[in-house]
């Protein structure tokens, strides 16, 4: 129970980070969003080169640590993705792409169900064929 709640605890924490990206990325505050990416690469103790060239099975052992966290960690890991496509825009498709992959694994995998998690994933399939 307390591996549970401090996973949680964790996923929270990263999820208010994103929020934080996602409301300054149109803002004068957005020269901020670099550092707020890194700082959540950090607390998963991975990077985007990595993301982007590991498989997903790879990926999510990488997040599960000692706790299996991993497909709340790798949800975290794609909407960081999709914020931080806007920041590459010669980049911007193969990252909206991996994000995409990213959360179709958890769809396939995860026993919760989230309205926020299809939602992004129609976002995305728009995004990717327009």
């Amino acid at each position: 129970m307390l591996k549970r709640d401090f996973i949680l605890v964790q996923i929270e924490e990263l999820a208010k980070v994103i929020t934080q990206i996602i409301s300054q990325r149109n803002t004068d505050a957005a020269r901020k969003i670099p550092q707020l990416v890194q700082g959540v690469y950090n607390s998963l103790k991975i990077d985007r080169e990595f993301i982007m060239e590991a498989s997903l099975k790879d990926i999510r052992q990488a997040l599960d640590e000692e706790d299996s966290g991993g497909l709340q960690r790798m949800e975290i890991t794609a909407k960081l993705l999709v914020e931080e496509a806007y920041l590459y825009p010669d980049k911007q498709r193969d990252i909206r792409t991996k994000a995409k992959e990213m959360l179709e694994y958890i769809q396939l995998h995860d026993i919760t169900f989230s309205l926020e998690r299809i939602q992004m994933l129609e976002e995305l399939k728009l995004q990717l064929e327009g």
